[in-house]
């Protein structure tokens, strides 16, 4: 009987299918763990629609006003309204159909006396809109309101702008009106004086107005007075503050500067942006955050010109020059919110690795 020899066997064809099994299936975790971490740092990264800054600052006799209007992909439009009897001349910025579709919602202007201002929008605390006519109606007569209109909290805006001159004037005339229909806005004012003030929804059911201490304010979409209410902490309002903190001097306050904090602040969603200069009253206008082409009105000689508007597209190809002296972005700004996503980044990947470590383990066990 001849003797077979028997070959030597040199694995367990199980086991190996069991060992390829387990890196499949590391694999796919690994894999669908890094596609999470991709598209978490895309969504971190973007700003949504509604996402607008706002800011003044004033030093000496020196005082800007400074806005991103961040609403996506709509063309805005620019009116400038003459003074009557009764009411100061104003120039503003909007669109036709956005927010409201009927009438109008100004998101911000300057009127002739040097009075700012615009709006963010925050999460409502206070009172929500009236959801139907006859709940608008009764309100209306409840509270002796003058027209509808007063709901639209651009349109509260132009009120003020058409009858104050001041921030102090600008007091006097909200302290006439409940205000709790406009507990999602957030409104900054400032006046050629340097003067300003912030009106926001407060934690105690009312509007609240918030005086400017020191050389600057600053308001985005996190409500002021309770920051767990919004978008906090916010990036924009981070950048914007530490700018406007090296403002030492008039020579420090110009023009430029507050393009290159604008230039800070933006996201891609930033439809335009504007700085008014109070004393001077000159507004500079950019549009889609293209802070190399601006249009910049004289607000006097554009109210002599009596009612009109511009489209703001076709009017920075007509009107559009390159801004003077333009100062560069600082490269903290740059490469602050870079790194943010970096460390979030770091933090999250070296979670992957515990976690497959931890399954290891388990299965080592097992």
């Amino acid at each position: 009987m001849k003797n077979v020899a028997k070959k030597k066997k040199t694995g367990r064809p199980g086991n190996t299918r069991a060992v390829n099994q387990i890196a499949r299936n590391d694999a796919s975790f690994v894999l669908m763990m890094v596609c999470g971490l991709v598209v978490f740092m895309l969504i971190s990264s973007v700003e949504f629609e509604g996402s607008c800054t706002v800011f003044t600052a004033s030093v000496g006799d020196t005082v800007l006003f400074g806005n991103n209007e961040d609403v996506g992909d709509k063309d805005a439009t620019v009116w400038f309204v003459p003074a009557t009897e009764t009411t100061y001349g104003w120039v503003y910025f909007g669109f036709h159909d956005y927010p409201v579709q009927i009438g109008k919602f100004p998101m911000g202007g300057m009127n002739d006396q040097g009075l700012c201002f615009d709006i963010t929008s925050v999460p409502a605390t206070i009172r929500p809109l009236p959801e139907t006519i006859e709940e608008a109606l009764q309100f209306i007569e409840q509270y002796n309101l003058s027209s509808p209109t007063m709901f639209n909290g651009g349109v509260f805006g132009e009120r003020i702008l058409e009858n104050c001159a001041t921030v102090e004037e600008a007091i006097q005339f909200v302290e006439q009106y409940d205000l709790l229909f406009y507990g999602e806005y957030q409104f900054l004012f400032a006046d050629r004086t340097g003067d300003s003030m912030v009106l926001c929804p407060s934690p105690h059911g009312k509007m609240e107005v918030i005086r400017k201490e020191g050389v600057y304010q600053v308001i985005t979409n996190f409500n002021v007075l309770n920051p767990a209410l919004g978008q906090f902490p916010c990036r924009r309002h981070d950048n914007a503050v530490w700018m406007l903190k090296k403002i030492e001097s008039e020579d420090d306050l110009t023009v430029e500067y507050f393009t290159s904090i604008l230039k800070g602040t933006h996201s891609g969603g930033t439809t335009y942006s504007t700085i008014y200069d109070p004393v001077n009253g000159e507004v500079y206008l950019y549009n889609y955050h293209n802070f190399d082409w601006v249009v910049v009105f004289d607000l006097e000689d554009e109210l002599e010109e009596g009612y009109h508007s511009y489209e703001v597209p076709p009017l920075l190809k007509k009107r559009g020059q390159k801004p003077p002296n333009q100062l560069e972005e600082p490269e903290e700004l740059l490469t602050s919110s870079l790194n943010l996503r970096y460390a979030i980044f770091t933090i999250a990947l070296i979670l992957v690795v515990v976690t497959l470590l931890w399954k290891r383990r388990e299965r080592g066990v097992n």
